[in-house]
């Protein structure tokens, strides 16, 4: 997938592209996260949403 088919991909698109990058992130480390810090601003609520999500999921509150 392209970066310009991200806002017309669907979920099952963009969920094992997100997967992958999850865990490049996690085992880049502090690394990573300072990466993608770079990238999100103090007012991107499209993000925080998505955040919240992904945290619901890491602790186990979220299965398909």
């Amino acid at each position: 997938m392209k970066i310009d088919e991200i806002d017309t991909a669907s979920p099952e698109q963009l969920a094992p592209i997100l997967h992958a990058a999850l865990q490049r992130l996690g085992q880049l480390g502090r690394t990573g996260a300072v990466a993608l810090a770079v990238l999100v601003g103090d007012d991107d609520a499209d993000f925080d949403e998505a955040s919240g999500w992904i945290e619901d999921i890491a602790s186990g509150g979220l299965r398909g």
